[in-house]
């Protein structure tokens, strides 16, 4: 609400002359709202110029590009032996952030009242990381009783019919004879 006044403040000085808006800058434009069973929906048109501005000097002005041509440069080919690397233990790392992340958001955003800080993209990205765990836990519960009654073959087809394909390898795994 704030921020609405602030911006509606801004407008109304921009329009008296009191406040310049920066020179040549590309906004975007509003198409349409509607009012939608679950909110406000609002259709805006983005500008395809990219505005550059330099670091160093914020006073300066913006400059409009489009996209860099680079010259085009023969370089001879040399064989070169195919390198095999691990990957970098930072995606790992990365793996977790983002399911910690999907957790939290779960949490947060999934069963949010209309107060709540959670953008409408957070709460459908919420409710549908919520069905997909909902999804997962149901398929591993069903794998989980086919193994516990020694069907082994029907525990992993319903596994890989689920797609949940290292649920299909656990499975497998399991049911192999002990050496």
């Amino acid at each position: 609400m704030l921020l609405l006044l602030l911006a509606l403040l801004q407008t109304s000085a921009a329009s008296e002359g009191l406040a310049t808006a920066p020179p040549e800058e590309a906004k975007a434009t509003l198409q349409s709202c509607q009012m939608t069973d679950k909110g406000w929906v609002c259709h805006y048109q983005i500008p395809s110029t990219t505005i550059i501005r330099p670091l160093e000097a914020p006073d300066a002005t913006p400059s409009v590009t489009s996209a860099p041509t680079l010259p085009m440069i023969p370089v001879p080919m040399e064989p070169v032996a195919p390198q095999v690397s691990a990957p970098p233990p930072a995606a790992a790392v990365d793996h977790t952030a983002e399911v910690s992340r999907q957790t939290r958001l779960i949490a947060r955003c999934a069963d949010a009242k209309w107060y709540s800080p959670c953008l409408p993209g957070e709460r459908t990205e919420a409710k549908l990381l919520r069905e997909a765990s909902q999804n997962a836990a149901t398929l591993r519960g069903k794998v989980t009783t086919l193994l516990s009654e020694q069907r082994c073959d029907e525990a992993i087809k319903t596994a890989l019919e689920g797609g949940d394909l290292p649920l299909a390898r656990e499975a497998r795994e399991f049911c192999a004879p002990a050496h």
